[in-house]
């Protein structure tokens, strides 16, 4: 009967989308925006910009677009942020693999993902799997760490120390088309996902698309078991995985000033986990089930030459089925069942009295609650609303920004006791100063407060979660210097980037043993960190036809335990966080087959934070190789593509005894109409 009810419940979510846009279909009709100075005015307060606005961003700001996947050899979203500086990737290896990013060391939970401007959220674990969003259908991945000068955002968008952005593509730049994207493909271990876009563009600016795609994977692949001497080869196994996801998008122009993007998204995936690699013992009997609807409006709108307006809201539903069937329970099967649901809206306002200063207050309203099938379980519930009021004055080569959040919690429970409520007012300062007259040397500076609340876990789960927990403080400065020369010529562009900080994190959230069988969550960590992260790119031209674009970046990362001299972990790295990290990628485009190499790489880490014996995890470098090859006919472009990934077969983990695949290939086949 429940499972009909969501069936039914979502069907009429589709309804109600396609309804608001019918009603908006006169509008179609309208003039395109088209007053020059009008549009100078939005690309001020884009949230993702390129060139000299990149330059003279205020914060680390880095950015991978569509056109720079196929020359930098990635092959997901995972992987595409593999390749920016300062993120260390949690990966549990395959296809199917949970994959999350922490920045700069503060961990997963402190990283804001946004998609297409909205929030990603997770009230249960504060972790966004980043394998459920496809490569095919995203435009442009932006990291930014800290606050910078893009500041037409919601105040949620500022809530946490680092903000990725990934934005979907559109088909709004093609003028009044029909399009479809095609895409199949093929890989190792029965690794099989098909993909399709469809979606109709009108004259005036206003689109329309669905998409949905499918991934099977056997993720058999083989590994080594190193046990003193005796090395001992198999293979992964019950890591069998069904996932599937479907999403539309639509954008209506209501006038000349004014846009409504909608977006809704359902995402199934039913997977065996495989577990961790215990020597002679293969056997797993764990699944999961993994469901994630949502649905989002985002109005914009160009109130006069000095006032814009932004509106956002969004309804998020989950649901995550886990099972153990391996027999070591009183009823045979152990089964915890976990749903959560979000309601947010948001309203920003940007006023820009004179062209040198601009002004903006956000006020963003969440409610989240989340209850299972576990003993005890309270049914959670928090409310929370945070407020932001910035200012950015520009004049020349300067930019000053400044930012206060106001942050407010109140927590509940339907059934028990419940966690204390919260609050803070959060600052954050950046500047940016072009130290040439041309711009190609910028200097920047900023510094943010901000404060994480515990997650639902973290305070309620059973035998584990503890109510007196307090947020996570955390503070983070950064100074740095961005380089671009732009050259004619055999170098037609080279862009530097070089940036040292330091954070720390008070009343770090770590999960402590009271004994062999009970653990309690407790603010006993104090973590600093100082690093430096650096990034290169240039495009060379080495004959007619011929380019080589090269990018690499390097990251050294000193996150180390503050807390108690006499502590075991005192002064040593924090678990799964390496101290240098790095990729680098060489392409080679031209009128015949582009071929790219691509390497990533980080040093040996630990387990855990106090590096006991057999908690090191050896340090590894992934080479691959891609050839692809686009095939423009006067309609049509076919793109053909193959990927050797981990080509030198190196067997190494990121998370302890989960293996990731060695050798593996795939083939990708791609037709746009």
């Amino acid at each position: 009967m429940r499972k009909h009810f969501v069936f039914f419940r979502l069907r009429l979510y589709y309804i109600v989308f396609f309804a608001i846009l019918s009603m908006n279909v006169p509008a179609l009709g309208l003039t395109a925006m088209n007053n020059d100075t009008l549009v100078k005015r939005l690309r001020e307060v884009s949230v993702t910009e390129k060139g000299t606005r990149k330059m003279k961003s205020t914060a680390p700001s880095y950015s991978v677009d569509f056109t720079k996947f196929e020359s930098m050899g990635v092959t997901g979203v995972a992987d595409a942020l593999n390749r920016l500086p300062g993120v260390t990737l949690k990966d549990y290896g395959g296809a199917g693999g949970l994959k999350t990013v922490s920045v700069r060391g503060f961990g997963a939970t402190h990283t804001n993902v946004l998609y297409d401007g909205v929030a990603l959220s997770d009230c249960q674990n504060g972790e966004i799997d980043l394998s459920r969003y496809s490569l095919d259908n995203i435009s442009s991945i932006n990291l930014t760490i800290g606050d910078n000068d893009d500041i037409f955002v919601p105040a949620r968008s500022a809530s946490l120390a680092a903000t990725l952005s990934l934005s979907t593509r559109s088909f709004s730049q093609h003028v009044d088309s029909t399009l479809l994207t095609a895409r199949f493909r093929y890989g190792s271990f029965t690794t099989v996902s098909p993909y399709l876009k469809v979606g109709r563009s009108f004259s005036n600016g206003s689109s329309f698309d669905v998409s949905g795609e499918y991934l099977y994977g056997k993720n058999n692949y083989p590994f080594t078991i190193f046990n003193g001497k005796e090395i001992t080869h198999t293979r992964r196994n019950n890591s069998q995985m069904n996932s599937g996801h479907v999403e539309t998008n639509g954008t209506v122009k209501l006038g000349a000033r004014t846009s409504l993007n909608g977006k809704l998204y359902y995402y199934d995936n039913n997977r065996h986990l495989p577990g961790p690699v215990v020597l002679y013992n293969e056997t797993n009997n764990e699944r999961i089930h993994d469901r994630n609807f949502f649905g989002h409006a985002n109005l914009r709108s160009v109130v006069s030459s000095t006032v814009s307006v932004l509106a956002n809201a969004k309804f998020n539903w989950a649901e995550s089925r886990y099972s153990d069937r391996s027999g070591n329970y009183i009823n045979g099967i152990l089964r915890q069942n976990y749903f959560q649901r979000e309601c947010y809206v948001s309203g920003t306002v940007l006023w820009m009295p004179v062209t040198s200063l601009a002004l903006v207050y956000s006020a963003d309203y969440i409610y989240n609650n989340l209850n299972s099938n576990l003993p005890g379980d309270c049914r959670p519930y928090r409310n929370s609303v945070l407020q932001t009021f910035t200012a950015r004055y520009r004049v020349s080569r300067l930019t000053l920004t400044a930012r206060g959040l106001l942050s407010i919690y109140k927590n509940g429970a339907k059934s028990g006791e419940s966690v204390g409520n919260e609050s803070k007012l959060s600052p954050s300062v950046s500047a940016s100063y072009s130290i040439l007259s041309d711009n190609s040397l910028t200097f920047r500076a900023s510094y943010k407060n901000i404060f994480r609340m515990p997650t639902f876990n973290e305070l309620y789960f059973d035998h584990l979660g503890s109510r007196t927990l307090k947020p996570e403080s955390t503070e983070q400065f950064n100074a740095g210097l961005t380089y671009m020369i732009p050259t004619s010529g055999f170098i037609s562009s080279l862009y530097i980037t070089a940036d040292g900080y330091y954070n720390n994190v008070n009343d770090k959230i770590v999960a402590i043993p009271y004994n062999l069988h009970m653990w309690r969550m407790l603010n006993l960590g104090k973590v600093a960190s100082t690093g430096l992260d650096m990034t290169v790119a240039s495009v060379l031209n080495v004959a007619n036809g011929w380019q080589l674009i090269a990018d690499g970046n390097y990251s050294f990362q000193n996150s180390v335990s503050r807390y108690d001299k006499e502590s075991s972990d005192y002064g040593k790295q924090i678990a799964y966080t390496p101290v240098h990290s790095g990729s680098a990628s060489l392409a080679c485009e031209n009128p015949f087959v582009n071929m790219v190499i691509h390497m990533t790489g980080a040093s040996e880490t630990f387990s855990t934070n106090n590096h006991v014996k057999g908690s090191s995890i050896s340090g590894h470098v992934e080479a691959g190789v891609a050839v692809y090859r686009s095939i423009p006919t006067r309609k049509h472009h076919f793109e053909l593509r193959f990927d050797l990934m981990n080509m030198f077969n190196k067997q190494y983990e990121i998370i302890a005894r989960y293996p990731m695949p060695g050798r593996a290939w795939q083939a990708t086949i791609k037709f746009t109409l």
